[in-house]
């Protein structure tokens, strides 16, 4: 299963290190060679390599100098074609579904009704299966009666006159907060201690004349019954005007200021809760935020009737997705809770394939798949890879990448069961109507750029080009060869 490619280096062992390392010293020897720039130096060493090679070729081949035992040096050479080249990496797998959704109650009961068999195509919303909903029935219309009474229109009447008498509370909370500031007023103290002192000379004059009259143990005209009667009134407005001055003329404690402002503002909290549980009783909606344990009684009764409708809708028991039911462990009368069945939706096939650690870099989303099954012999399916697991995995013993592809058919029409053994090839790359030399012809220089050597006239002739593709046999090279160029591939040594 490893990859069908192989990096730079392997493909061309006798380009790189070796011969800049040599070379390199020959540029020292050299004083003109050492002023060129690095890129001619190279593209010149290349030549001047190649040339000696020919001229010592072509010595040993002269009548005049051959010997029987002349030892010779020959280029190979090959031609550039037109082709296609894939880099694909190859691996094994499974068919599996696009999806498959485990299918089960949420309510525990008995199965009244069931609406499938194994191996049925279900249409998504389809009901399969019913459980007994008698209880459930029962729970919801004691969850329904409950919220009834507390939104009721006497419920509502109550919640009308709670926020009526919150407004009273909150308005007499005012006036007492209000009092407790007006102590701290000097103009109502100047005020008050002058209805003192009026009071207190009020009553020393009707004091005198009730003195003057000698009125005895008991009453004899009208005269001493108008003074006495005039001495009592004076003297309970002088008790008045005495209270209320020495009362204002104090500053409240810090106790009693805090009493007043927090009387208020639980006036106010309740008039605020009163009036959004009013507002929750007649539209319905309960305001964000909204407490009180009114409000908390309501919710709760909301809730339990939400809670009870959900179990009822648990008892009946409806297909996902569309598919074929897969599995199915249960029958009517059976008690059941949780999954009873598994459906797999086939309308698209996909690929579980593992592939040899070595092909991480050659395994990404997107990348184009070929698929075939030994069960279909002479047949491809074609698809991509949608899911690479981000870190190797081991599986039997061996560390694996493992990913997902989706092919562009379904499961039925390719026509086999799922969980069928698959081949597959993750195509890296690929090159249509290339031209094509072998690896070997290329020669990389220091800067990352190649050179090739066209033979023109029986001469090689240094040639840059651009190269696209590389599988561990050709290159396709974009641009400096063209179709039937003759290009040199390595130096064989013979003898004659």
């Amino acid at each position: 299963m490893a990859s069908k490619t192989l990096s730079t280096s392997e493909k061309n062992p006798k380009a790189g290190v070796g011969l800049s390392s040599n070379l390199e010293k020959v540029r020292t020897k050299i004083p003109v060679l050492s002023h060129l720039p690095k890129k001619l130096f190279w593209i010149v060493i290349i030549v001047i390599v190649l040339a000696s090679i020919g001229i010592g070729a072509y010595a040993a081949l002269s009548p005049a100098k051959a010997s029987t035992t002349t030892t010779t040096a020959a280029l190979q050479t090959a031609t550039a074609r037109q082709g296609d080249l894939i880099l694909e990496a190859s691996g094994a797998g499974y068919l599996v579904a696009a999806s498959e959704s485990s299918v089960g109650f949420t309510v525990n009961g008995e199965i009244t009704s069931l609406n499938i068999k194994l191996g049925d195509t279900v249409e998504k919303g389809q009901l399969l299966a019913q459980l007994d909903d008698t209880s459930e029935q029962t729970a919801l219309e004691d969850a329904q009666r409950a919220l009834l009474e507390l939104t009721s229109p006497e419920a509502i009447a109550n919640a009308e006159l709670a926020v009526t008498t919150a407004q009273a509370n909150g308005t007499t909370a005012q006036i007492a907060l209000n009092n407790v500031q007006y102590w701290q007023n000097d103009a109502l103290i100047q005020d008050y201690y002058a209805k003192y002192v009026i009071a207190k000379a009020n009553l020393d004059r009707v004091a005198q004349i009730y003195d003057d009259l000698n009125v005895g143990e008991y009453i004899n005209n009208s005269n001493e019954a108008q003074a006495y009667q005039d001495y009592y009134n004076a003297q309970k407005a002088f008790d008045t005007a005495s209270y209320y001055y020495s009362v204002y003329a104090q500053k409240p404690t810090q106790r009693q200021t805090d009493a007043a402002q927090a009387t208020l503002d639980l006036a106010n909290a309740r008039l605020i809760n009163a009036k959004d549980y009013l507002t929750a009783l007649t539209s319905g909606e309960i305001p964000a935020n909204a407490t009180g344990s009114s409000m908390d009684a309501l919710r709760k009764a909301k809730l339990a009737v939400q809670a009870a409708q959900e179990d009822l809708d648990g008892t009946k028991l409806y297909a996902p997705i569309s598919g074929l039911v897969m599995t199915l462990n249960t029958k009517v009368g059976d008690t059941v809770q949780g999954t009873i069945m598994t459906i797999d939706d086939l309308s698209q096939a996909n690929i579980q394939f593992y592939m040899d650690a070595s092909d991480w870099s050659n395994v990404k989303v997107g990348y184009d798949v070929s698929v075939s099954f030994d069960a279909l012999p002479n047949q491809t399916f074609s698809g991509k890879v949608t899911e690479v697991m981000p870190g190797l995995v081991s599986t039997q013993g061996s560390t694996m990448v493992e990913g997902m592809a989706q092919l562009d058919n379904s499961v039925a029409d390719i026509g086999l069961p799922v969980g069928v053994d698959a081949g597959i090839d993750v195509i890296s790359g690929q090159a249509k109507n290339a031209v094509l030399v072998p690896v070997e012809a290329l020669h990389e220089l220091p800067d990352g750029t190649y050179t090739v050597f066209i033979m023109k006239n029986g001469t090689p002739t240094l040639t840059t080009v651009e190269v696209g593709l590389q599988s561990d046999t050709f290159a396709v090279i974009t641009s400096g060869v063209a179709v039937g160029d003759v290009v040199t591939t390595g130096i064989v040594e013979t003898s004659k």
